[in-house]
């Protein structure tokens, strides 16, 4: 099996919980983590964004949306999904082709364009 890349995948904090354990069963996600516990990690060491990647951890960050364009933090995201209704809607992504909605328990890094 390939070795899922390093990312740092942000999601709405309104998704279920049986939808968040799949994704990160799916993702291979080392890591999850609020918006707010991010944003602190970035502010206490500016290189922790670089520092995941370095070590090949995936990332997800389960944030509220509202604060989207107002917190410098969501420049750091390498996939943002919006999660609804078993459907994931990937709204940006620097990794593969964005725009795209699958279901949930078919997401995995090769529908997203990333081997």
């Amino acid at each position: 099996m390939v070795q899922p890349p390093a990312a740092i995948i942000f999601v709405n904090n309104d998704l279920s919980e049986s939808a968040e354990a799949h994704l990160v069963r799916q993702l291979f996600i080392n890591d999850v983590q609020t918006g707010a516990e991010f944003d602190a990690n970035v502010a206490a060491d500016p290189e922790y964004p670089d520092k995941l990647k370095q070590l090949n951890q995936r990332v997800m960050v389960v944030r509220t949306f509202v604060d989207r364009g107002t917190v410098s933090t969501w420049e750091l995201a390498d996939v943002v999904i919006f999660v609804k209704q078993g459907l994931a809607a990937v709204e940006c992504s620097r990794m593969g082709p964005p725009t795209q909605t699958f279901k949930v328990t078919e997401l995995y890094w090769g529908k997203l364009g990333i081997y």
